[in-house]
């Protein structure tokens, strides 16, 4: 009787277990559970702050204004209360040349003053009203506020200056801006879709 023990065979002995082939398989990569599925178009690209949309153009409601409907606005607002001003400026006159001049200096300002301050709170003046057209901010679309209505009043002063040529700045500009309108950034629109277009508000 023998002492030694039966040996397991080894691999690659006869008898002995030999294992599978390597397998070539690769498992396929991760797949990213927020990535959007194959041929789906990409979300656009999120608006950047302070960004606004380019201003619209035309006579259609909610457009530019053009400039016939600006000037009417500006002859009910100038020519028709000049008209009163120098009727009372010429009686005056009879007795003090004087006192027809400051009260003829002191009525324009306070007219100008008193239509910034319409422009500044609503957008319209009586005569805009009228025309059925707006002044706004070029930047955000809204009513400028009494402080820059008074200054962009006052700007109008430029648009005189050089033979009312800063009046006719409407009609070849692109954004059909006076000059007063560009110092102020602000542009004149067409209002007539606005239920409230022709109210007119005195204070």
């Amino acid at each position: 009787m023998s002492d030694q023990y039966p040996t397991t065979p080894q691999p690659g002995e006869p008898g002995g277990y030999t294992p599978p082939p390597a397998s070539d398989f690769t498992p396929p990569p991760a797949s990213d559970p927020y990535a959007a599925p194959p041929g789906a178009y990409p979300p656009p690209p999120a608006p950047s702050m302070g960004s606004y949309p380019p201003a619209p153009t035309g006579g259609a409601a909610g457009g530019l204004a053009e400039w016939p409907a600006r000037a009417l606005g500006g002859v009910i607002d100038y020519i028709v209360p000049g008209i009163v001003f120098s009727i009372i400026t010429q009686v005056l006159a009879n007795f003090s040349t004087t006192l027809s001049g400051a009260v003829s200096f002191l009525l324009n300002v306070g007219l100008y003053v008193y239509l910034g301050l319409l422009v500044g709170k609503y957008g319209v003046t009586p005569g805009k009203a009228i025309a059925k057209i707006k002044v706004v901010s070029e930047e955000t679309g809204d009513v400028i506020g009494v402080g820059p209505g008074i200054a962009r009043q006052f700007a109008h002063i430029i648009d005189s200056l050089i033979c009312l040529v800063g009046w006719l700045f409407p009609l070849w500009d692109a954004k059909k801006q006076t000059l007063a309108d560009k110092i102020l950034k602000t542009v004149a629109i067409n209002n007539s879709a606005d239920p409230e277009a022709g109210v007119i508000r005195w204070s």
